[in-house]
């Protein structure tokens, strides 16, 4: 119980983090304080027993670092994929429940990079439901509540980019 309560403590540091990071608009800001994220995330899996996302949060950190210093190439991509799948099966007992966060970490490290704002809401909508699934299993209950609320403010950005975009084709003359 006690790392329970602790897991979710530091969670909820990790996830004002996360909040903190939408309102910074330096690139490299963003990545340092991301960063900071993550390392937290993998502390709180840590402690409440889920090693799959320890790991997924770990790489993932090290991504931003890669990604901040190289060029986000299909090759780095595939080479961070590869070492977090790596990893996971070298050291966490393989249980469905631990391919979560490795298929969230993979797919978003794969789609990273893209151009449709659309596409990457979705990849994110996506991902933290899968994360939110993991979540609940480890009982990392702030991480859940943070991850919905994320992923509806992902879904009301994507429906008011929708109706910008209706509203400029409308403007075209025919």
């Amino acid at each position: 119980m006690e790392n329970i309560i602790l897991g979710n403590i530091v969670s909820l540091m990790g996830c004002t983090v996360m909040v903190l990071i939408g309102f910074i608009k330096n690139k490299d800001r963003y990545i340092v304080m991301q960063t900071l994220q993550f390392l937290l995330n993998a502390l709180s899996h840590f402690l409440l027993g889920g090693f799959g996302g320890t790991v997924a949060s770990l790489v993932s950190a090290a991504r931003n670092i890669i990604i901040a210093k190289w060029k986000c190439t299909p090759a780095i991509k595939i080479a961070i994929i590869a070492v977090q799948v790596a990893l996971s099966v070298s050291t966490v007992t393989v249980h469905p429940i631990t391919w979560i966060p490795i298929i969230a970490a993979g797919m978003f490290t794969w789609y990273i990079d893209t151009k449709d704002v659309m596409w990457f809401k979705w990849v994110i909508i996506i991902t933290l439901v899968m994360w939110t699934v993991y979540d609940i299993w480890h009982h990392n209950y702030v991480s859940v509540w943070f991850s919905i609320f994320t992923a509806v403010s992902n879904g009301i950005s994507m429906v008011k980019i929708h109706k910008e975009r209706k509203a400029e084709k409308e403007k075209l003359p025919a």
